[in-house]
């Protein structure tokens, strides 16, 4: 972007991360902040924090094996078994590291190469994204959700990633002309809507807001066009918005899925855009369901407090096993057909 340099990038992440980590705070905490950062923050001590703490993972190429295929579980395990026998299974990939933020970009590669849709990162993961007390409000929620009885209502098409269906709340356009509530958020019990109402707060209040400053901060020309799309929505079903304010996440994504354990078949997010993140992350206490991406023969753990942000329409993936304990996973995604139905075509060059 003109007059942005990728130093003012990471500082304005950096200060996101802050923000974050930190909180509202006390005075002890002030006094630590302080000795970190000084009173005002020092650009040298931040800039050196995120050198401490970031890792760059360069791909070779862009990973285009996906975007031109037709919707078919069975074709992506097949060329994943034929073209990516080697990174097929979690204990043939990389490992990247457990702690820290995590860049994939693509700046380093052929401009030709890469959609002019795609933004700057094809996986972005980050640290202290949510707090212990948030993990237990989002399972303390979960649980009182599972305990309503709520009612699974999509029919599975395609079993491509595991025995354990995922709820659908909020809003999406999958197979329509115009936005609308999911079934799953409407046709449920009264005392089911009053959980889902409550979980979708929460997840509003304390996560929505973190993750509409990723796309600002590392993906701003993206951001621009699912206000647009943000914006459509609210006239279609404002109403419902009005009645149900939880449903209204604000922009940076418009659908929440929620499973126990987690997607163990590689698979394609169909139902996404190529050009927009889907948001994972997981609270609970577990070992293992590390991301898996075949293509480019890594896995990246995903731990309490963390979230990745991926391309899940581009990249084929997977979670390894849990090995030990309870792992809930929340995914953040916006439907290809509302953001594209909204005036989503955002275009980016890279240089």
């Amino acid at each position: 972007m003109p007059g942005v340099t990728p130093l003012k990038l990471r500082l304005v992440a950096a200060s996101g991360t802050l923000r974050q980590a930190y909180g509202s705070r006390g005075a002890e905490s002030r006094a630590k902040r302080f000795k970190r950062w000084g009173d005002k923050m020092d650009p040298k001590k931040v800039e050196a924090a995120i050198k401490k703490g970031l890792y760059i993972h360069k791909i070779k190429e862009f990973p285009s094996d996906f975007l031109s295929i037709k919707r078919c579980g069975e074709t992506v395990r097949k060329i994943v078994k034929n073209k990516y026998h080697a990174t097929s299974k979690p204990e043939q990939l990389e490992m990247l590291p457990v702690n820290g933020k995590i860049l994939l970009p693509l700046d380093h590669l052929p401009p030709a190469s890469v959609p002019n849709d795609i933004p700057p990162y094809l996986i972005m993961r980050f640290e202290h994204f949510i707090t212990e007390d948030q993990q237990k409000g989002l399972q303390v929620r979960w649980d009182r959700l599972a305990a309503s009885n709520a009612k699974h209502l999509l029919k599975k098409k395609d079993k491509n990633r595991s025995s354990t269906d995922a709820f659908h709340f909020g809003t999406w356009e999958v197979t329509g002309a115009v936005p609308r509530v999911t079934r799953e958020t409407e046709a449920q019990s009264r005392e089911a809507i009053t959980a889902i109402d409550d979980l979708l707060l929460y997840i509003k209040t304390y996560i929505s807001p973190k993750i509409a400053t990723v796309f600002k901060d590392h993906a701003p020309i993206q951001w621009e066009a699912i206000l647009r799309a943000h914006a459509r929505v609210q006239e279609e079903l404002g109403s419902k918005y009005q009645s149900r304010p939880s449903l209204d996440m604000g922009g940076p994504f418009f659908t929440i899925a929620v499973k126990e354990s987690g997607s163990g078949v590689v698979h394609i997010d169909w139902n996404d855009d190529k050009a927009l993140y889907a948001f994972v992350f997981a609270v609970g206490d577990w070992e293992g369901g590390e991301f898996c991406v075949p293509q480019l023969g890594i896995k990246i753990p995903v731990r309490p407090g963390q979230v990745i942000a991926v391309l899940a329409r581009v990249l084929a993936h997977f979670s390894a096993p849990v090995t030990t304990g309870r792992r809930i996973v929340f995914t953040c995604f916006t439907d290809s057909l509302l953001f594209r139905h909204g005036g989503g075509s955002p275009v980016i060059i890279l240089g």
